[in-house]
């Protein structure tokens, strides 16, 4: 998959089918795909945080040195979501974590108890016009999503276990698994442990949408990330009635720990470097907008931002004269010298889209402009790779698996950069066949489509409304 301002596109797919894809082969793979692309058309290879993909991030690194492998942020976020909803026994968070992990498991059960038994689902369904999502363990925020739609439906499960019929399960097998998931249901210090699991992880998730999009979102991340940690620990101390400045909070610090140890395993050069470039961080205004009259830092005055941008520009630049006087075009931008010290220019920091705010008064600085025009536009995600994989499931399936290699490899282009092509059309968005492809790929006709979310991203599930109740 290729990501650009004009959106993502499906290039090809690799058979690989009895190959060992160690970081030699993957980096082999990425090598073939940006010289068909064309090196000086690369800015970054995204993945996921395997460490096959590691390797052949870094192979790739020493090999081109404009190139730079960035992690995903949505599988950082995901799987710091995983430490902290499932954590080790070994890890340190477990203590201040276990309960997570028991509520989870409370929630799948009651889950779990009423699709597989008939007589608790015709209960439910007759007082719910939701219906129980069916999430893979694979999606982003699994764990989140259901939990989410357990709340929205508290009021069926309520008047299921008081319904008549429910005495059935009184007596027999499934007696015992009956009552606990009623003494969960009726327990009003289990639901308050649900809407705090559900309200301390939310900034989490939020980021978490906003990045599992293939839009141009690169330059946030950075800011997303410290903004993040203040919103969960707002949460946390607001629950435990605890000053947030001067107090301390054993949970947080262990959900921080996860936090911070991702953004550490995550966070590259790139990043600080595209988050330097966003004009709004220099603005007064934005300064001003810390939590708890704390100000906010300028990336050119945070330590780790600077050391971080300079790595950067002595990759991109390799010539000397260059790289001088990209340092003097940034200091010049980030200081508001000359021209950037106009009224106007000033004002348009904080109000102007920031690739546009280069377009209109990046002219004086031309080095520093062609590099925000490119770093500007990247994603920060390869969720678009992801998303793939249902439309390959849509074309080829156990039931239709006669495809070769090179057909469905075909078929897939297709498919998918016609879906690309009409979702840049005005009536996408408008009139009855908006949102017509909506977790198209996702849906066996054979199955019940009110529990086919697997593969639907967190911003379709805000649209879940247009196919299913």
């Amino acid at each position: 998959m290729a990501a650009s301002s004009g959106g993502t596109m499906f290039l090809k797919a690799i058979d690989a089918s009895g190959i060992i894809k160690d970081g030699e082969y993957v980096s082999s793979l990425f090598e073939e795909a940006i010289k068909e692309v064309g090196e000086s058309n690369v800015v970054q290879i995204i993945t996921d945080n395997a460490s096959n993909y590691k390797s052949a991030g870094s192979m790739i690194e020493s090999r081109y040195l404009h190139i730079f492998w960035t992690p995903c942020v949505v599988h950082s976020l995901n799987l710091a979501l995983k430490s902290i909803c499932d954590p080790t026994e070994r890890s340190p968070q477990y203590d201040q974590c276990k309960w997570i992990s028991d509520l989870v498991g409370d929630v799948q059960n009651i889950r779990n108890f009423i699709v597989n038994h008939g007589m608790a689902l015709s209960i439910f369904n007759n007082y719910s016009h939701l219906s129980l999502l069916r999430v893979a363990e694979t999606r982003f925020a699994s764990s989140i999503v259901m939990t989410k739609r357990l709340k929205e439906v508290r009021s069926a499960l309520e008047k299921m276990i008081m319904d008549s019929e429910w005495r059935v399960y009184r007596e027999g097998n499934n007696e015992g698994k009956a009552q606990e998931v009623k003494q969960c249901i009726v327990n009003d210090n289990w639901w308050d442990n649900l809407d705090y699991f559900l309200k301390f992880t939310e900034p989490i998730v939020d980021m978490l949408r906003k990045a599992d999009t293939d839009t141009p979102v690169l330059h946030l991340i950075y800011d997303m990330w410290d903004t993040m940690i203040e919103n969960v620990k707002k949460v946390v101390f607001e629950h435990e009635q605890k000053d947030i400045i001067s107090g301390s909070s054993e949970f947080f610090d262990a959900i921080h720990q996860v936090l911070e140890s991702r953004w550490n395993k995550s966070n590259t050069s790139l990043h600080c470097m595209a988050h330097s470039l966003v004009p709004k961080y220099y603005h007064e205004a934005w300064l001003q907008m810390g939590n708890h009259g704390i100000l906010r830092i300028a990336p050119h005055e945070d330590n780790e931002v600077s050391l971080n941008r300079s790595k950067c520009f002595k990759k991109l630049f390799q010539n000397p004269s260059e790289l001088r006087k990209v340092y003097a075009e940034f200091g010049s931008f980030s200081t508001g010298s000359d021209y950037f010290n106009e009224p106007h220019v000033i004002d348009a920091r904080f109000h102007e889209e920031p690739i546009s705010w280069w377009a209109n008064h990046g002219a004086s600085t031309p080095l520093l402009q062609s590099l925000a025009f490119k770093l500007l536009m990247q994603p920060a995600s390869s969720s678009c790779c992801e998303r793939n994989w249902s439309t390959y499931s849509f074309i080829q399936n156990i039931k239709r698996n006669k495809l070769t290699p090179s057909r469905a490899d075909d078929l897939v282009f297709v498919h998918y950069n016609l879906r690309l092509l009409s979702r840049n059309k005005n009536n996408y968005k408008e009139g009855e066949t908006k949102y017509w492809d909506l977790g198209a790929d996702g849906v066996n006709l054979e199955e019940n489509a009110a529990v086919q979310l697997d593969g639907l991203s967190l911003d379709d599930l805000e649209l879940e409304s247009y196919f299913v109740t």
